[in-house]
């Protein structure tokens, strides 16, 4: 277990490319902090991609970390043509792959997201959709596409060409802020630490955009050229790593979880996930341990913002590959407990074995009851390790 991955909050999005195509590098990149690798499918084969797609799936299995798998697709800047027909053919890949995420590029409308969503339903497929806001009409339907999309990429290169580069950092700020709000994560993306495309470390004003990306409250934060071409794409991430740390020890946990900068819902589920964070708080437990069957336990504790590690327990590869990209999320895939008991030791064994708690620290432990039932947050237990 890669220990700064447990006790990072922010995840790492890195796009493969020429520069991160052998197994050597990519195993280094895993390593080195990368949680999801993306593959642009605007560039490259269907044979490549597929190579890639497996090198990074059997090396993180190796290593026993979970890694997800982000395939972009190119869209269209046109508005001509329905949107099966254009990400029909790259979806059909995705779906041959089993990817984790797809992204779509250059939509405009919820209504665009929702139609490959129905593609999807119809292949009996969960990849979750994220998607891309980089035309201004999508910034401005960004509230309604937020409401059928499982999570939102801040393009920053092609939407700074749609509603000009001053407008871009309030953008950012504005679309980080809804998706905080509504629990979705949200990827900030381009030319974050462009000048390790060359350099061996970035400018000020690259370190302190990245910082600044986690302070707003980005779940995840993307390289792209860096190491998809650039000649340093190992010490890219570990650069982005260290400033996200650091930006990490700053962020206001407690400010958030007092004030409640998000959508307050009447449910039993989002309330327990709330008081999971605010006895985690009060009671300074090591972590936080979600029973998760489709991840949504998980992810309403990411929403509230824990300073704690979320551990996020779930019997499913593909729900633990998904749950990736959330902020503060560690999955962990073992088998379904039978019973109670077998949950809270399950939890004790978890937080010894990810190393987030010692012998005699307390921990907090969230699931649903009965066990292994979909959307049903509704116990809430503190326990000594």
């Amino acid at each position: 277990m890669n220990q700064k991955k447990a006790f990072r909050h922010v995840k790492i999005v890195c796009t493969l490319g020429p520069a991160s195509s052998s197994p050597e590098t990519i195993q280094e990149m895993l390593n080195a902090g990368m949680d999801i690798a993306r593959l642009n499918l605007s560039y490259g084969t269907i044979e490549e991609h597929s190579r890639l797609i497996s090198e990074v799936r059997l090396l993180s299995r190796n290593l026993g970390m979970a890694a997800g798998v982000l395939l972009d697709l190119p869209g269209s800047k046109r508005l001509a043509g329905s949107t099966k027909s254009v990400f029909g053919q790259h979806m059909e890949f995705a779906l041959s792959q089993k990817a984790d995420f797809i992204a779509l590029s250059f939509i405009t409308s919820a209504r665009e997201v929702e139609e490959v969503r129905e593609l999807l339903k119809e292949a009996h497929s969960d990849i979750a959709v994220i998607a891309k806001i980089e035309r201004g009409q999508a910034l401005e339907q960004s509230s309604a596409i937020l409401e059928v999309c499982e999570g939102l990429m801040v393009a920053r290169g092609d939407l700074a060409l749609e509603i000009s580069t001053e407008r871009v950092p309030m953008a950012q700020k504005y679309l980080i802020k809804e998706a905080n709000r509504r629990g979705k994560p949200v990827i900030t993306a381009t030319q974050m630490l462009e000048s390790m495309v060359r350099s061996v470390i970035p400018t000020r004003a690259e370190a302190t955009d990245v910082a600044n990306a986690v302070l707003d409250g980005s779940d995840a934060l993307m390289l792209s050229e860096e190491t998809a071409i650039g000649k340093h794409p190992v010490e890219a991430i570990k650069m982005m790593v260290r400033i996200a740390l650091e930006a990490e020890m700053a962020f206001p946990y407690e400010q958030l979880l007092a004030e409640g900068r998000w959508d307050i819902l009447h449910e039993v589920n989002d309330a327990t996930a709330r008081a999971a964070c605010q006895i985690a708080h009060q009671v300074q437990a090591k972590a936080i341990i979600a029973f998760t069957t489709g991840g949504t336990t998980a992810l309403r504790v990411s929403k509230h913002r824990p300073r704690q590690p979320i551990l996020a327990v779930t019997t499913s590869d593909s729900v633990a590959a998904r749950l990736v990209l959330a902020w503060g999320i560690l999955p962990v895939t073992r088998p379904g407990p039978r019973s109670l008991e077998e949950a809270f030791e399950l939890a004790r064994i978890v937080a010894l074995e990810t190393g987030v708690a010692s012998k005699g620290d307390l921990i907090v432990i969230t699931a649903g009851i009965p066990l292994a039932v979909s959307g049903s947050t509704n116990l809430l237990k503190v326990h000594a390790v």
